[in-house]
C-alpha cells in the first residue's frame, strides 16, 4: 500500500487509488466539476488538477494514481489560476439566473464559484437560448445549463447499465440526448438527475421547493425487499422530493419507485378519519365510536363462539414493529393464533425449503457481494422489475468483473442480452431445469466433494433420486437444448463462488417449494453457502415480509420461528399473559371457517386480499359471510370498501419503527411528516382497540416494542433501535458462516422429484397460459396511487407475442377480455416478443384488474382465452361495473360499486360511490 504525502499530511492508500481519493480520505479538498465518485474519472473539465514534485505540468488528481512517496500539492498561485481560467470558461457561457433556477441552493457551480472567490470573468461571447426538453416523462434537460461533463451518460452506462443517454453533436452544439434521439425511455430510475452539477438535468416533480426550504429525513424505501435506503425531503408537512446518500449500502442508488413513488403519500384518496358501516354506507366517525363498536363486537364474538372465531390478516408493507404488535395483539388479547398474511403463498415455501436445507430460512448473501461472484444464476426472476438493485447489480457485475450470468425465464428479461447463457424456459418447469444441472455438474465430475464431505448431509440419498430422474425427459419438459444446458452447468460447476438469484416465477408456482428445495440443493452441490460472494437470493414483491415472519405473524410460529412448545415460557414471561395452545388457522382455512360459520370475525391491518391473494373470488364469496369486518387502511381498497369499520392508518413516512430487507438487514425508518389527518401507526391503533376491551400490551411507542423484540427474537438479541441509523444491522448473517448451519448441523440435501404442469381439461378452450407478475413502475397496488408513476404505466394491461396478436386480430392498446373457468378481467393489450407464443403476462398490481381471481383454487396454474373487445365500448365502461361477477357481487349488496377507468389516472382514482368521507380532513 503506497504512501504519498498531500499538502504535508502523510497518508496510506490501498493500491490503485487516486490522488483524489487519497485527498477526500485525509480530508483535504480538491475542487471537481466532471468528478462522480460512481462512475469511472473523466478528466475532462481540468479543475481538479494538482501539483507533484518532479512532474513538470499539473496532473488531474481524478484519474492520477497514487504512488509511494509521491509529494502532492493542491493550491498554489498557479492551480489558482488554472482554475479560474476553468469557471471563466464555464460562466462565459452559463445563464446567471440563480435566484429562479431549480437547482440554487445545491448547484456545484455556483458553490465553487463562491468557495474559489471567482466575481466574474474576462471571456465574453454571445450567448444563445437553447431548447429545453420538457416532453421528457418525470426529467427535464435544459441545454442552456448543461456543462456536458457526461456524468448522466456515464452513470446511466456504468451504474444503471440502461444507456438510454447519449452526448450528441461537438463543441457549442453539444447537448445530452437519448440513445435513438426521441422521447426518453428508460428505467427512469433519477439517477441522472442526482449525478448532474448544474441543474441541467432535474426532475419535474419537486418545483415548488428550494432545496435549503428541504428537510432531509433519513429512512428506507419499502416497495421492494431490497430495502434501499433514501432521504425523504419535507416542507410544511408535505414530501417534494426524494434523494439518497451515496454512502448507503444502496450505493445512492433508487429505482424509480423509491425516487418517484413518493406523492401516494398525499393521494386524495388516502382515509384520513374512521369510517364504520351505517345505512348500508361507509360513512366518517369519530375514534370514540369506531373504537367502542370494534371492541363491542369482538367481545361479543368472542363471549358466544370463542376466541377461534376470529382471525387476522397483516400486511408486509407494515414495519417490524407493526407486525409484532398484530399477532400479540392477537395472542395476549383474542387470545388465538389465527393470524396469516400472503407470505403463506410465498416466503413460507423459501423459509421451509432452505429450512431443511441450509438450517435457516432467507438469503445467504449480501447484495454487494453479486459484485465479487463469478457466476451469478437467474431463475425465474427479472431482478430489474422485481428488485432493481439486484438487477443493476448483475448488470455491473457482467459489464465491469466479467462475471457469467446465465438467465433462465420463460419471457425476456431486461438481462438477457448480459447473459453468457440464456435458458427460454417452460412455465413451471424450472424446477426440472435444475435437476437438469445438477445431473450434468455430476456427470462432468465438477462438484465440490469437499464441501459436500465435511458440510453436507443426505447426499446419498438425493443423488440415489436424481439417478432415477431421466435427462431426455428434463429436456423435453423444459425445452431446453442439450449443450445449452452442459454449458449452463459447467460455468456453475466451475466457478469458483456463484449465486443464483430467484422470484416470483419460482417462489409463487404450484411446485415452489419443491423448487426452492433443488435449488439450495443446487448451491450446496456446488459449495456455495456459508461462504463470502456466493449463495442464494431469494427476492419478493413486498418490503417486509422477512420481517413479517421474523415477528410471528404467522399461525405456527411465535417470534423469532419458535414453536409455542420450546418458547411458551419465555413468551409467557415477558408478556405476563398466557398463549394459546390452539393451533392457529391458515388463510385457505380461514376462508373454509367463513364459509362454515366457524369464523365470525376478520380482523386485516393493511392487507388487501381481494387484490393481492390467489384465489380471490372464492375468498370475496366468503368475506360477504363476517359478521365483522375490521381493515387499518390508508386507502380504500376493495377489502376496506367491504368492511364494517375501517381505521385510517399511517403511511410509511408518517410513522418510525424498523424493516427487515431479503438479506435479513434491519433497518430503521424515520418519521418524515406528521400523520395526516387522523391516522394513526397500525401498532397504535392496536393498542387503542386493545384498551376499548379493557387490556394492553404496554406499549407507548416503537422502543418499547423493539425492546421486546430483541428479548424474545434470538437473532434480534443485542440489537437496539437506536443502532440502527445508517444501514442497519445484518441479523442473520448467513454469509459468514464457514462451517455448518446456523443451528450447528451440516446442511442438508432434501429429496428431489420431478413434477409436470397439468393441461387440464379446458386447455382447447383456454389455449392460453397466463403468468402474473409485476409491471417495472408499479410495486403492489399501492403505487397505483402515485401520479408519478401513472405517468409510466397508467394501467393495467396483458402482453400478447405479435404472432398470437395477429391470429387473434388484436391490435396494440385495443381492450381485450381475459378469461379462465373461475372469472373474467378486461385491459388493453400490449404487443410484445417477451412473451412467447401462447403465454400472455399481467401485471397483478392493479386493483382493477384483480389478477388472482382467475385462478382456480389449490393452484397457480391458470388457463385462459383472449377475447377482443369493440375500441367504441372499451372494457371497465360500458361492458361491465367491475372485474369479477363474484367481486361485484359483493360491492353490490354494500352499496359501494366502482366504476373502472382506463384514461391515464387509472384504476381506482375515478369511481362512483356511496362511501364519504375520504380524504375529508387533513388534505
Amino acid at each position: 500500500m503506497p504512501t504519498l504525502n498531500i499538502d504535508r499530511v502523510e497518508i496510506t492508500v490501498p493500491e490503485g487509488t487516486t490522488i483524489l481519493e487519497a485527498a477526500n480520505k485525509a480530508g483535504i479538498w480538491i475542487p471537481t466539476l466532471c468528478y462522480y465518485p460512481k462512475t469511472s474519472p473523466s478528466d475532462s473539465c481540468r479543475m481538479c488538477v494538482v501539483e507533484i514534485e518532479g512532474v513538470r505540468r499539473p496532473m488531474t488528481s481524478c484519474n492520477t494514481i497514487a504512488a509511494e512517496g509521491m509529494m502532492v500539492h493542491t493550491d498554489s498561485p498557479k492551480l489558482r489560476s488554472i482554475r479560474e481560467e476553468v469557471m471563466g470558461l464555464v460562466l462565459m457561457d452559463h445563464p446567471l439566473d440563480c435566484p429562479v433556477c431549480s437547482a440554487a441552493g445545491e448547484c456545484e457551480i455556483q458553490n465553487l464559484t463562491y468557495r474559489l472567490g471567482i466575481y466574474g470573468t474576462e471571456y465574453q461571447m454571445e450567448r444563445r437560448t437553447r431548447a429545453v426538453v420538457n416532453d421528457w416523462p418525470l426529467i427535464r434537460y435544459d441545454p442552456n445549463l448543461c456543462l456536458t461533463c457526461l456524468r448522466c451518460v456515464k452513470v446511466c452506462h456504468e451504474v444503471i447499465g440502461a444507456s438510454a443517454l447519449r452526448l450528441a453533436d461537438v463543441g457549442y452544439a453539444a447537448r445530452i440526448t437519448t440513445r435513438d434521439g426521441g422521447i426518453l425511455d428508460c428505467d427512469f430510475c433519477g439517477e441522472c438527475v442526482q449525478a448532474c452539477p448544474s441543474g441541467a438535468m432535474s426532475d419535474k416533480v419537486s418545483l415548488w421547493a428550494r432545496p435549503w426550504e428541504l428537510r432531509k429525513v433519513p429512512t428506507v424505501c419499502s416497495l421492494c425487499s431490497a430495502g434501499c435506503r433514501m432521504l425523504v425531503n419535507v416542507k410544511d408537512n408535505r414530501i417534494y422530493r426524494v434523494t439518497t446518500d451515496i454512502e448507503s449500502h444502496n450505493g445512492g442508488t433508487l429505482c424509480v419507485g423509491g425516487r418517484f413513488g413518493f406523492d401516494f403519500v398525499h393521494h386524495e384518496d388516502r382515509i384520513l378519519t374512521p369510517l364504520l358501516r351505517k345505512d348500508d354506507e361507509l360513512k366518517p366517525a369519530s375514534w370514540a365510536d369506531a373504537l367502542q363498536f370494534t371492541a363491542e363486537n369482538l367481545e361479543k364474538i368472542i363471549r358466544e363462539s370463542g376466541p377461534e372465531s376470529v382471525v387476522g390478516l397483516v400486511s408486509p408493507r407494515l414495519t417490524n414493529e407493526d407486525c409484532y404488535a398484530f399477532q400479540k395483539f392477537f395472542r395476549t388479547v383474542i387470545g388465538t393464533n389465527n393470524i396469516d398474511s400472503e407470505a403463506r403463498f410465498s416466503i413460507l415455501r423459501v423459509q421451509r425449503a432452505l429450512e431443511l436445507t441450509c438450517g435457516v430460512g432467507g438469503s445467504s448473501g449480501r447484495i454487494e457481494d453479486l459484485l465479487e461472484t463469478d457466476a451469478i444464476f437467474l431463475i425465474g426472476v427479472d431482478p430489474l422489475e422485481e428488485t432493481p438493485a439486484i438487477g443493476w447489480k448483475v448488470k455491473i457485475a457482467a459489464r465491469r468483473y466479467d462475471s457469467n450470468v446465465i438467465v433462465a425465464n420463460s419471457r425476456k428479461t431486461s438481462l438477457d442480452r448480459f447473459s453468457r447463457v440464456l435458458l427460454r424456459v417452460r412455465p413451471y418447469s424450472e424446477s426440472d431445469l435444475v435437476l437438469g444441472l445438477m445431473k450434468i455438474i455430476l456427470d462432468l465430475d465438477l462438484w465440490d466433494k469437499e464441501f459436500v464431505r465435511d458440510r453436507t448431509a443426505n447426499f446419498l440419498p438425493m443423488k440415489n433420486l436424481l439417478d432415477k430422474i431421466s435427462l431426455n425427459g428434463i429436456l423435453k419438459r423444459t425445452g431446453i437444448a442439450r449443450e445449452d444446458l452442459q454449458e449452463a452447468a459447467r460455468i456453475l460447476g466451475e466457478a469458483p463462488r456463484a449465486s443464483i438469484v430467484f422470484g416470483g416465477d419460482v417462489i409463487l408456482q404450484e411446485n415452489g417449494l419443491q423448487c426452492v428445495m433443488n435449488i439450495a440443493n443446487l448451491a450446496l452441490l456446488t459449495g456455495n453457502i456459508g461462504q463470502s460472494n456466493a449463495g442464494i437470493y431469494p427476492i419478493f414483491e413486498k418490503g417486509n415480509m422477512v420481517g413479517l415472519c421474523d415477528m410471528g405473524a404467522l399461525p405456527e410460529y411465535l417470534p423469532g420461528y419458535q414453536h409455542a412448545a420450546q418458547a411458551r415460557e419465555l413468551f409467557e414471561k415477558v408478556w405476563k399473559n398466557g398463549i394459546p395452545y390452539t393451533k392457529g388457522r391458515t388463510v385457505p382455512e380461514m376462508v373454509h371457517g367463513l364459509e362454515n360459520g366457524d369464523v365470525r370475525a376478520v380482523y386485516i391491518a393493511g392487507a388487501d386480499p381481494l387484490t393481492d391473494y390467489p384465489h380471490s373470488t372464492r375468498l370475496a364469496k366468503a368475506l360477504r359471510k363476517a359478521e365483522l369486518l375490521v381493515v387499518h387502511e390508508i386507502f380504500p381498497s376493495p377489502t376496506a370498501l367491504m368492511a364494517h369499520c375501517v381505521f385510517p392508518a399511517s403511511s410509511f413516512a408518517e410513522k418510525n419503527g424498523t424493516i427487515t430487507n431479503f438479506e435479513h438487514r434491519v433497518q430503521k425508518i424515520n418519521q418524515a411528516i406528521a400523520p395526516l389527518g387522523e391516522s394513526m401507526p397500525d401498532w397504535s391503533i392496536l393498542e387503542e382497540v386493545a384498551k376499548a376491551m379493557g387490556k394492553s400490551m404496554g406499549f407507548s411507542g416503537v422502543e418499547d416494542i423493539f425492546s421486546e423484540m430483541s428479548r424474545t427474537l434470538p437473532f434480534y438479541d443485542g440489537l437496539n433501535i437506536s443502532d440502527l441509523d445508517g444501514d442497519g444491522k445484518i441479523a442473520i448473517p448467513l454469509h459468514q458462516d464457514h462451517g455448518r448451519s446456523r443451528s450447528g448441523k451440516p446442511y442438508s440435501f432434501a429429496p428431489v422429484r420431478t413434477w409436470e404442469c397439468p393441461e387440464g381439461p379446458e386447455a382447447e378452450a383456454y389455449p392460453f397460459e397466463m403468468i402474473a407478475g409485476r409491471s417495472m413502475f408499479h410495486f403492489g397496488s399501492t403505487s397505483t396511487r402515485s401520479k408519478n408513476l401513472l405517468t409510466l404505466c397508467p394501467r393495467g394491461y396483458v402482453e400478447i407475442n405479435p404472432q398470437d396478436a395477429v391470429k387473434l386480430n388484436i391490435s396494440e392498446n385495443q381492450p381485450i377480455e381475459v378469461s379462465s373457468p373461475v372469472s373474467s378481467f378486461c385491459a388493453t393489450a400490449r404487443i410484445s416478443d417477451k412473451v412467447s407464443r401462447e403465454i400472455v403476462y399481467v401485471p397483478s398490481n392493479f386493483p382493477d384488474l384483480r389478477v388472482y381471481s382467475l385462478f382456480r383454487e389449490n393452484t397457480t396454474i391458470c388457463r385462459v382465452r383472449l377475447t377482443p373487445l369493440n375500441v367504441e365500448s372499451p372494457c371497465g365502461e360500458e361492458t361491465r361495473d367491475d372485474v369479477s361477477e363474484a367481486t361485484a357481487r359483493v360491492l353490490t349488496d354494500t352499496n359501494c360499486r366502482f366504476r373502472l377507468n382506463i384514461e391515464p389516472q387509472g384504476g381506482l382514482h375515478e369511481r362512483t360511490r356511496k362511501t364519504k368521507g375520504f380524504g375529508a380532513r387533513g388534505r
